[in-house]
């Protein structure tokens, strides 16, 4: 694609109007059948961040959402892509297919939590805003969100990751604790 079609691209994305709305799903739907990798991974993050659930569906069709990624190497770009979208949105706003996209990087390369630490290093916030989507109550969001908290609270270099992550697990299976006493509600709400 050259420039004056990224710029295209780009322009449509940065618009929420009918018009732009119905041109990203209908680029979404022809860029679906492009080959993911590290030339046209933006463009794929791009369209998954834009939240329009048809253009999500379009781009994911035949794939499962939570490995959609998972055929590129590991970076920090992707883990920003997942934490950024992740926290862009309410819990109640993000479509499940974005979040399970989103969590299943974090999963991927959090799965060995010192490595995903060389790449980057999480933030109590990052903890807080992934876990936020423990409260869409779906089940492969939950047992996502879930092994990427045990992961990290496997870590013992990186105390505070790690117990903010085994406290928040605990809220979550606890029914006298709330995911509100531990997560701060700006970031719930």
């Amino acid at each position: 694609m050259g420039l004056s079609g990224f710029k295209l691209v780009e322009s449509m994305l940065s618009s929420h109007t009918p018009e732009a709305e119905s041109a990203v799903i209908a680029f979404a739907g022809y860029f679906s059948s492009h080959t993911l990798n590290s030339e046209t991974s933006s463009i794929f993050q791009k369209i998954i961040k834009y939240n329009n659930p048809a253009a999500i569906d379009e781009l994911l069709k035949n794939r499962t959402p939570e490995s959609f990624f998972s055929t590129l190497e590991p970076s920090r770009s992707l883990i920003l892509f997942a934490l950024t979208t992740l926290s862009e949105y309410r819990f109640n706003e993000l479509y499940k297919p974005a979040i399970l996209v989103c969590l299943g990087i974090l999963q991927n390369i959090y799965n060995n939590p010192e490595y995903g630490h060389k790449l980057y290093s999480l933030s109590i916030a990052d903890i807080y805003h992934s876990a936020k989507y423990l409260k869409v109550e779906n089940e492969k969001i939950e047992q996502l969100i879930i092994s990427f908290l045990e992961n990290l609270n496997n870590l013992s270099r990186m105390n505070n990751i790690s117990t903010t992550s085994g406290n928040i697990l605990d809220a979550h299976y606890d029914n006298s604790k709330k995911l509100e006493s531990i997560i701060p509600l700006s970031i719930l709400s």
